[in-house]
C-alpha cells in the first residue's frame, strides 16, 4: 500500500513539474486601468492584476474602457486598448540563443500599441509577427499602433473614451521620398547623425543625407513627382522638401556633397523658380522645369576652397549637363560687390557648364566628353511611379479592416504575395480586397494613439479591487 501511495505521489509530482515547465511565463502585466482577463490554453479564465504572469497560448481580453500594458521577457511592451482580444500564439526567448527567438501574436479584436524588444532586432528579422485575418505585420524593431475594425470608422467598438474630442495630431516627420530602384548599398543619415540601411521601398525624410557605396545606383521618388538617380560613391543631402498642393506649400533645398546624380524635377519650382534650390559646391543650379546631371568630384568632393574644374578635366570639379529643358548655373558671391546679380551661365538642352578653377565662375563646357553625354546610369524619368501607391490614397480610409500606424522604425504589412513597407509616420490599411498606404491616420487611430499615450504617462497604483496575483476560474 505504501509503495502504491509513493507511486501516486511521484506521478503527481511529475505531472505538476511538467505542468509548471509548460507554463513558463512569457511576460507579466504592468500598469492597468480597468479589467484584463487571460483565457488559458486549458480553457481556464484568469482575472489579471499588476505583475500577473502571461503565458504562451494566453488570449488576453480587455473589458470596456479598460487599458492594460503587458511587458514581455525580451523587453517588448504592449498596451491593449479597450475591447481587445490578443492571443499569444507562440513565444520563445532565450538571451543566449538569438536564432531560436520567435514571437507570434494574433489580433482578433480591438487594437494595441507595441514597442518591440530584442526579438526581431537580433537573429531572425522575421521572428516577430502580428497576424490578423487580412494581413501579417512583420516587425523590424519598431514602435507602432494597430487597430482592427469590423465596421466603417470602427463604430463597432465605440467605448466611452472613443467619444472624446480628438486633439490635433502632433507634428510628425513626413515621408517625403521613397526608394524606387536600388543596386548595391544605400544608406541614410538623419539630422542627428543616426544611420540606417535603405532597401527597396524604404522611406526618405527631410534632413536625410543619402549615401551610396561603390558600384551602387539608386532611384528615389519624391512627393512632388520629382525623381533622382544616385550614382556610386555619392552623398546627397535633402535639406528641405515640402509639398502640399492643397495648401499651396512647396519648397525644395537639395545639395550634392560629392559624387554624381541625375535629376528629373517635379512640380516644385515650375511656377516660382525660387522655390527650388539645387546646390553643388559653391554654386546653385536654378531650374526651369527640367532634367539634368550634376557632379562633384576631386577638389569639389574634398571640400577645397576652389572646387572648380578645367576644360580638359571637367569631371574633376563641379558641373552640370542638361538633357531636358534648361538650367542656370550660378556661382555664390557677395551681391554688394558683384552688383545686382551673381555670375550666371544659362545651360540649354545637350549643353554643359562647369565652375572654372581659375575664376570660380560658371563657364560653358566647349567640348563635352562622352563620359558625360553617354551616361549609362538610368535616367530617373525612365522609372515608372505610382504616386498613390507610394504616398497614400484616401480611397479606403475608414473602411473595415486592419490599420497600422508606425511611430518609429518600420514594419512590413504582408498579404498573400503582396507587401507594403511602412516607415516612421506612415499608416497602412489592409482588408480582404486592399493593401494600401494612407496619407494620414484616420481620426479613430489618432484618438487611439493619444489615449494610449495618456495611459502610459500615468502608471498610477494598481487597481485596489484586484488581488495582484489574480484569480482562476474554471
Amino acid at each position: 500500500m505504501k509503495k502504491f501511495s509513493l507511486l501516486i505521489a511521484l506521478t503527481l509530482l511529475i505531472i505538476a513539474t511538467a505542468s509548471q515547465a509548460a507554463e513558463v511565463a512569457a511576460g507579466k502585466v504592468g500598469y492597468m486601468s480597468g479589467t484584463l482577463v487571460a483565457q488559458r490554453a486549458d480553457g481556464t479564465i484568469k482575472v489579471m492584476g499588476p505583475k500577473s504572469e502571461v503565458l504562451a497560448g494566453d488570449m488576453l481580453i480587455t473589458a470596456k474602457d479598460s487599458y492594460a500594458q503587458v511587458q514581455m521577457n525580451d523587453g517588448a511592451q504592449m498596451t491593449l486598448r479597450p475591447n481587445s482580444n490578443l492571443k499569444i500564439e507562440d513565444y520563445q526567448f532565450n538571451k543566449e540563443e538569438p536564432k531560436s527567438d520567435n514571437a507570434v501574436f494574433r489580433l482578433l479584436k480591438g487594437g494595441f500599441r507595441t514597442l518591440t524588444g530584442l526579438i526581431g532586432k537580433r537573429g531572425n528579422a522575421d521572428a516577430y509577427q502580428v497576424r490578423t485575418a487580412s494581413a501579417t505585420i512583420g516587425i523590424r524593431g519598431t514602435d507602432f499602433t494597430s487597430r482592427l475594425c469590423a465596421t466603417k470608422d470602427c463604430r463597432d467598438d465605440e467605448s466611452t473614451t472613443d467619444k472624446q474630442v480628438v486633439k490635433p495630431q502632433e507634428t510628425q516627420l513626413l515621408v517625403i521620398g521613397r526608394v524606387m530602384l536600388i543596386e548595391g548599398e544605400l544608406s541614410a543619415k538623419d539630422g542627428v547623425g543616426k544611420s540606417r540601411k535603405l532597401l527597396l521601398g524604404a522611406p526618405v525624410y527631410e534632413g536625410d543625407m543619402l549615401i551610396t557605396g561603390s558600384k551602387t545606383r539608386a532611384v528615389v521618388a519624391f512627393r512632388d513627382e520629382s525623381r533622382i538617380t544616385l550614382q556610386e560613391n555619392t552623398q546627397f543631402h535633402v535639406e528641405q522638401l515640402k509639398y502640399d498642393n492643397a495648401k499651396s506649400v512647396e519648397s525644395a533645398v537639395l545639395k550634392l556633397i560629392k559624387g554624381g546624380v541625375r535629376v528629373f524635377t517635379g512640380l516644385i519650382g515650375r511656377v516660382n523658380h525660387d522655390s527650388y534650390q539645387f546646390k553643388v559646391a559653391n554654386a546653385t543650379i536654378g531650374i526651369r522645369g527640367t532634367g539634368f546631371d550634376a557632379w562633384c568630384h576631386g577638389p569639389c568632393a574634398s571640400g577645397a576652397t576652389n572646387p572648380g574644374a578645367t576644360q580638359n578635366r571637367p569631371l574633376d570639379g563641379a558641373g552640370v549637363f542638361v538633357w531636358a529643358g534648361e538650367v542656370a548655373l550660378v556661382s555664390d558671391c557677395d551681391k554688394k560687390d558683384a552688383g545686382s546679380a551673381c555670375p550666371e551661365q544659362l545651360v540649354s538642352l545637350n549643353q554643359a557648364a562647369i565652375i572654372a578653377r581659375e575664376t570660380g565662375k560658371p563657364v560653358p563646357l566647349i567640348v563635352i566628353p562622352p563620359a558625360i553625354t553617354d551616361n549609362s546610369i538610368p535616367r530617373p524619368d525612365s522609372i515608372p511611379v505610382d504616386m498613390e501607391k507610394l504616398f497614400g490614397t484616401e480611397s479606403n480610409a475608414g473602411e473595415p479592416g486592419l490599420y497600422v500606424t508606425v511611430h518609429d522604425g518600420h514594419v512590413v504589412l504582408a498579404q498573400a504575395d503582396k507587401s507594403l513597407d511602412l516607415g516612421r509616420g506612415e499608416t497602412g490599411f489592409s482588408s480582404t480586397t486592399a493593401l494600401i498606404r494612407l496619407p494620414a491616420p484616420p481620426a479613430f487611430m489618432v484618438r487611439d494613439i493619444q489615449q494610449i499615450n495618456q495611459q502610459g504617462e500615468n502608471t498610477g497604483s494598481p487597481n485596489p479591487s484586484l488581488n495582484p496575483s489574480g484569480c482562476v476560474v474554471q
